[in-house]
């Protein structure tokens, strides 16, 4: 008996979507649980700094992709922390081309960029969406 190329394709379907299935969800149950309650956000080791260390409400930000803010979890999947080596780990620029460096740690909450806090905080307010604060004292109080 000859079975041509599309009765076989369509004989494997349930199996390889079920496969599918099964790797979707143990990629979902393997990912780490988020902080429920806040977790301070520090800065690199010898950082000098003029505000209070932010106590981030993770659990407020749990609708959003994680990988908005832990944009190297692909291929640094145990680094989570932004001070981590090799990410924003400048702690005191000494030029103006280090201050305006994604290296320089206070960018990665402040820079207008969507991807920072300050910069996803403003662009929601602008699109008439419910956002976190954007003056000094909602985050360092």
């Amino acid at each position: 008996m000859h079975l041509s190329y599309s009765a076989l394709s369509t004989r494997y379907i349930p199996a390889v979507v079920l496969l599918a299935l099964v790797l979707c969800a143990s990629l979902v149950l393997a990912a780490p649980k988020p902080p429920e309650g806040p977790i301070a956000i520090k800065p690199p080791a010898g950082a000098v700094l003029k505000k209070s260390v932010v106590q981030f409400p993770h659990a407020k930000h749990g609708e959003l992709d994680c990988t908005v803010c832990h944009h190297t979890l692909a291929s640094q999947p145990k680094t989570y922390t932004c001070s981590a080596p090799a990410c924003h780990d400048l702690a005191n620029p000494t030029d103006k081309t280090a201050k305006k460096s994604m290296a320089y740690f206070r960018n990665a909450y402040h820079a207008p960029a969507a991807t920072s806090c300050n910069g996803c905080h403003k662009a929601r307010k602008t699109e008439g969406k419910k956002a976190g604060p954007t003056d000094c004292k909602g985050c360092h109080p």
